[in-house]
């Protein structure tokens, strides 16, 4: 997927427990921006359009955390201009069909899988 939408995967570094509690943090922030005021919702198809909604003003309401004078709105407006088109569907994965023994054993190109 990184080759096929060109771009770099960026994970966190060993050892560096800190990174996994910021991100933890801006989670339960921003599950408690989003669901503090949510309605009942009849299906899941208005639960995303309301989602999709709220996620938009609050792009509007927030500042960006590195470039606190802007909004997450007003960077993003910026920042497209300068992304490239994406390319194809990414097609992730190869369906074959295959059979299984009585133990669930599945081999497939010399491997097996249970």
């Amino acid at each position: 997927m990184v080759s096929h939408y060109l771009f770099e995967a960026e994970f966190c570094n060993p050892a560096a427990g800190w990174e996994k509690a910021q991100v933890e943090k801006n989670v339960r922030d921003s599950r408690h921006r989003l669901w503090h005021c949510a309605p009942a919702f009849k299906s899941l198809s208005a639960l995303n359009a309301w989602l999709e909604k709220r996620c938009r003003e609050l792009w509007h309401e927030l500042s960006h955390p590195e470039y606190k004078q802007y909004t997450v709105a007003e960077l993003w407006e910026e920042e497209q201009s300068h992304l490239m088109p994406l390319p194809g569907e990414f097609d992730g994965f190869v369906e074959h069909a295959k059979r299984d023994t009585s133990t669930c054993l599945i081999i497939f190109e010399r491997n097996h899988f249970y």
